[in-house]
This record gives structure tokens, sequence and C-alpha cells, in this order.
């Protein structure tokens, strides 16, 4: 997988809050490969839509959705997230919800035979 990054880029790693990672040098930390489409579809997931001025439909707005008035089918949207993103592969998409109340997304890319694992625990806004 040494040239993942080629077919998906890289991008400044964001640690599970979604802020900014350093290295000890005081450089940004590059993310690539699984890591990198994880952190995009963690980051789909949560943001609100309109909150992009660059992509104002880009985010799934998941804490938003939880606090409105109607019943929310929180697998179906982690599902519709990961079924958007060309990387992933569809058969490969499984969703649960866990014993604690937190949510399980686990999926493949394309090339890689371990599946990719975030875990949502909405109670405590805690994405990993």
């Amino acid at each position: 997988m040494g040239e993942t990054w080629k077919k998906f880029g890289s991008d400044i790693r964001l640690d599970r809050f979604g802020d900014v990672i350093f290295t000890d040098d005081g450089d940004l930390e590059v993310i690539n490969g699984g890591a990198l489409v994880a952190q995009d579809l963690r980051t789909e997931v949560m943001l609100i839509p309109g909150s992009c001025f660059w992509a104002p439909s880009f985010g799934r707005g998941l804490e938003d959705a939880l606090q409105g008035p109607d019943s929310f089918d929180v697998e179906a949207l982690l599902r519709t997230a990961a079924l958007g993103d060309e990387r992933v592969f569809f058969d490969s998409i499984r969703t649960k919800r866990l014993d604690d109340g937190s949510y399980l997304l686990s999926f493949r890319l394309f090339e890689d035979v371990e599946p990719i694992e975030l875990y949502f625990d909405l109670k405590d806004r805690y994405v990993d």
C-alpha cells in the first residue's frame, strides 16, 4: 500500500474532535490511505451541511439530526455516507448499534482485505 496516497491523495490529519494534529517539530501531520478515507467519512458524517462555504452541500449533520423531533436512523446515515464515497467497496459496508449505545461503521477499500472501523459515540460526541 505504499502507493495508496496516489489513489486517495493526502490531507492534514485531524484528531477525533476535528482539531489539527502537529508533529513534534511543529509541522502539520499528514494522513493518507485508508486512514484518510476514514477521516473523510468521519468528517462528512459529523459536519453540518452548509457549514463549509466552499462545499455547501458537504456534510450529513448527524449531531443536528439527532437533536430533531423526528426519529432518526443513524445506521442509514452512516451507510449512505459510506456508499457516497467511491473509494469504499459498497458490498463491504456494515453498520451496527452497539450495546453501549455507540455505533460502528465498517468498510473496506477496493484493494484492501482488512476492514476499516469507525466508532461513533454520540452521547459523548466522540468519533474514533
